[in-house]
C-alpha cells in the first residue's frame, strides 16, 4: 500500500519534529549556499535598502520596482545587522525555495502517493524560472511555499494556519488576493469563531500594501503605476498580450509534465480507483492554476508587464497536478505497490529533472557572474575610498538594472543613483553579463579628465569629481 497517495483528510500536527527538521533543513542549507558567491538581483536589492530606511525613519520608494509588504517583514529588522543585511535576506529566500519544494513534494503526494511528490520536486528544482529566482532572493520560492503549505496545511484539515500562509502570498503578489478573500470568506462560513483572524488578515492589506507607498512617495497607487512600466521585452508589447502570456507559460512546461497532465485526464475520465476521492482536490487546483494564469494574461493586457516571474506560481500549481497523474499510473502498477519505493521515486525525480540538465552549468555560472560581481563591487567602493568619499565626488551613475546594489553599496536612496553619466560625478561602470559591453555609456563625459578610482573584476568606478 506504500504507493497509494495519502488521505486527504490525514491530520497533520501542527508542529512536528519532521516539521521543524525541515525548516531547519532548508534554513541550514540556504545559509551554506552562501559560501558560494551569491548576490540579490534588482527587486531584492530594493527591498534591503528600504528595510535600512524604514528602520531610520526616512523610506523613500519613488524609485525602483513595485512595492512589497512581506520581504520588509524580514529586511527592517536584518538592517540592524549591517552589511550582512544582503545575506541574510538571501538566507530567507532561499529557504523559501527549498521549502516550496518540501510542500510541493508533501501536497503531491497527498494527491498521488510517493513517486507522485517525487515527480513534483524533480520537474521544480532545476526548472531555470524556479531555481534562479529563488537563488537571486527574488520572491518566487516563498511565494511558493506560501501557496503550496496553504494549501498542505488544508488538506490536512488546519485551516487557520492554511489562512496564515495564504495572507503571507497575498502580502507578496496582488494576484493572490482574490484566492485569499474567498478562502477567508470560507473560513468565516465554516467557521465562525475564526472571524476575529480574518478580518485581522483582511485590514492588514490595505495598510501593509499602500501605508509604506503613502510614506515613502506620497503616492496610494505608486506600486501600479511601476507595475504598469514594463521592460521593452515585455509581453505587454505583443500584439495580443494576454496569448504571449499564454505561450510564455506553455513554454515554461516540460514535456514530462504535460505527459503528467495528459495522465491526470485519462484518471479522472477512466475513473480509477487512485483517483477516486482526490477528483475535487485535483480541479480544485487546476483550476487554482489557471484562474491565476487568467489574472496575469488580463492585467498583461492592461498594461501591466506580465514577465515570466508572474507566471511561476500558476505554472507550480500545475505542475503538482499534472505530478499527481504519474503516482495514479504508477499505482495501477500493483505488483509494484510494495517494493521498491524509494527507487521508483528517485527515478521518477531524475524523469522530470532530466529537461533542465543541458541548461543547469550554464544557469550556474550565470548565479557565480552574478555573485562575483556584489564582491568586485564591494572591493572597489572600499577601493575608491569608501561610500562618503565617493558621495563627496558627485552624483553616482550606474546600468538600470544595477541601481539598488550602488544604492546600498554607497548608503544613499535609490533615487538618488541616475543613469545618465554628469560632472562631477562617479560611475560604476561594469558588463551585468559576462561578455556584454559595460554600461552604462559615458555618453557626455567621454573620456576626458576621467581618473579611474577602483577596478576590480568587471567593475570600473571613473571619477570627475568636483
Amino acid at each position: 500500500m506504500l504507493l497509494e497517495p495519502r488521505p486527504l483528510d490525514a491530520p497533520a500536527p501542527v508542529a512536528t519534529r519532521s516539521s521543524w527538521r525541515a525548516l531547519l533543513g532548508c534554513l541550514t542549507l540556504a545559509a551554506l549556499s552562501l559560501l558560494l558567491p551569491s548576490t540579490p538581483t534588482y527587486d531584492p536589492w530594493a527591498w534591503i535598502v528600504w528595510g535600512r530606511e524604514i528602520l531610520q525613519l526616512e523610506l523613500v520608494t519613488t524609485d525602483g520596482p513595485s512595492w512589497k509588504p512581506l520581504p520588509a517583514l524580514f529586511t527592517v529588522p536584518f538592517a540592524l545587522f549591517g552589511d550582512a543585511a544582503p545575506g541574510l535576506w538571501l538566507v530567507v529566500a532561499r529557504a523559501g525555495g527549498l521549502l516550496g519544494l518540501v510542500f510541493a513534494f508533501r501536497v503531491a503526494r497527498r494527491l498521488g502517493g510517493p513517486v507522485a511528490g517525487g515527480a513534483a520536486v524533480g520537474a521544480l528544482v532545476l526548472a531555470p524560472w524556479y531555481f534562479k529566482n529563488a537563488a537571486l532572493g527574488n520572491s518566487e520560492g516563498l511565494m511558493a511555499a506560501a501557496v503550496l503549505g496553504a494549501v498542505d496545511r488544508h488538506l490536512g484539515g488546519h485551516r487557520r494556519q492554511a489562512f496564515a500562509l495564504a495572507l503571507a502570498a497575498a502580502l507578496l503578489r496582488p494576484e493572490a488576493w482574490p484566492f485569499f478573500g474567498l478562502y477567508g470568506l470560507w473560513l468565516v462560513w465554516s467557521e465562525r469563531a475564526a472571524l476575529k483572524l480574518v478580518a485581522a488578515g483582511f485590514a492588514s492589506l490595505p495598510v501593509l500594501w499602500l501605508g509604506p507607498e503613502l510614506w515613502g512617495s506620497g503616492n496610494l497607487n505608486r506600486a501600479s503605476d511601476r507595475a504598469q512600466e514594463p521592460n521593452p521585452n515585455s509581453p505587454a508589447f505583443a500584439e495580443n498580450p494576454a496569448l504571449e502570456v499564454l505561450r510564455d507559460a506553455g513554454e515554461m512546461i516540460s514535456l514530462p509534465v504535460g505527459l503528467g497532465a495528459g495522465l491526470v485526464v485519462v484518471g479522472l475520465v477512466a475513473r480509477r480507483p487512485a483517483a477516486a476521492g482526490r477528483a475535487r482536490a485535483v480541479g480544485a487546483l487546476a483550476l487554482m492554476a489557471a484562474a491565476w494564469l487568467a489574472i496575469v494574461a488580463v492585467m498583461t493586457s492592461n498594461g501591466f508587464s506580465g514577465n515570466q516571474r508572474y507566471l511561476v506560481m500558476p505554472v507550480t500549481l500545475a505542475v503538482v497536478v499534472a505530478c499527481a497523474g504519474v503516482g495514479w499510473a504508477v499505482h495501477e502498477l500493483r505488483g509494484l505497490r510494495s517494493r521498491g519505493v524509494i527507487a521508483l521515486v528517485a527515478v521518477a525525480a531524475l524523469a522530470f529533472t532530466a529537461p533542465y540538465f543541458s541548461e543547469a552549468g550554464g544557469m550556474l555560472d550565470n548565479l557565480g557572474y552574478q555573485g562575483r560581481l556584489l564582491d568586485d563591487l564591494e572591493r572597489s567602493v572600499a577601493e575608491a575610498g569608501g561610500p562618503e568619499r565617493l558621495r563627496a565626488c558627485g552624483t553616482a551613475t550606474t546600468g538600470a538594472f544595477l541601481v539598488p546594489a550602488v544604492a546600498w553599496q554607497l548608503g544613499v536612496h535609490v533615487n538618488r543613483i541616475e543613469l545618465v553619466p554628469r560632472r562631477p560625478g562617479v560611475v560604476f561602470r561594469v558588463r551585468t553579463v559576462s561578455g556584454a559591453n559595460p554600461v552604462p555609456p559615458l555618453g557626455p563625459l567621454g573620456g576626458q579628465e576621467l581618473r579611474t578610482l577602483a577596478r576590480n573584476g568587471d567593475w570600473r568606478l571613473l571619477g570627475a569629481c568636483g
